[in-house]
């Protein structure tokens, strides 16, 4: 009798003291989300390296690259349609925007943009394209906010070895910056620094198009805006 109250009583001490099992999921057991959504440069060397360099700091990635894609032209490619296929939401730490060398152009004009004129398109340089462009670069950006995207980083276009181009892509720039200081979430990155310098230790930082960036011009570029991209991440950076 007495071996058995002994057994019970050390039985009971065990129950008492083992600790409690816990099925929450530890801290860092979900990756941080960043989704990459632009035009064409998003689907080559300056895509893929950032993609990369997100991952290998814990990310899971999303990237999205639409050739020709812009803005100014929503009948060829409607970049909201894109975006609202993406997994933007509470869980995405950030989402890098790479729009802006294709909108050096006419602007096409929704039906309901087109006022007693019925004009289809405004002229490239206006003040109505400004008026058209700056609107549809902050309602694509703010849309991304609403939906609970920490983070916006608007990488504007970089400079390009084709004078004209990069002659309109000074307004295109200072569009998007405007656009994204009156966002709730958006930050405008100024990639330039290359213009005139389109070739570094022998090797080309453009492709032969002019506008697209070889390997090395990928490289050159985030090196210059990473120290601005990462120090704004890190709070949000995954526990490794």
């Amino acid at each position: 009798m007495r071996t058995r109250r002994w057994l019970a009583a050390l039985t009971a001490l065990l129950g008492c003291s083992a600790p409690a099992q816990s099925h929450a999921a530890p801290a860092d057991a979900r990756k941080a989300e960043a989704i990459l959504v632009g035009s064409s440069s998003f689907n080559q060397s300056f895509g893929h390296l950032i993609e990369q360099e997100l991952e290998r700091r814990g990310y899971r990635v999303t990237r999205k690259a639409v050739d020709g894609a812009g803005l100014a032209r929503p009948d060829f490619h409607d970049m909201n349609q894109e975006l609202d296929a993406l997994p933007v939401g509470h869980e995405t730490a950030a989402v890098f925007v790479y729009l802006g060398v294709n909108d050096a152009q006419d602007v096409w004009l929704y039906p309901h943009e087109r006022g007693s004129t019925g004009h289809a398109s405004v002229a490239f340089g206006s003040a109505d394209w400004d008026g058209v462009y700056g609107r549809r670069t902050r309602d694509f950006l703010e849309r991304i906010c609403r939906r609970g995207a920490r983070q916006a980083f608007v990488l504007l276009p970089v400079d390009v070895q084709r004078p004209e181009l990069q002659r309109r892509l000074i307004r295109i720039r200072e569009l998007q910056e405007q656009a994204a200081a009156a966002t709730s979430c958006a930050l405008a990155v100024r990639t330039a620094g290359d213009e005139g310098r389109f070739e570094v230790a022998g090797q080309p930082t453009r492709l032969p198009d002019g506008f697209h960036m070889s390997a090395r011009g990928a490289q050159i570029v985030w090196e210059r805006i990473s120290d601005q991209v990462l120090g704004v991440l890190q709070a949000d950076l995954p526990t490794r």
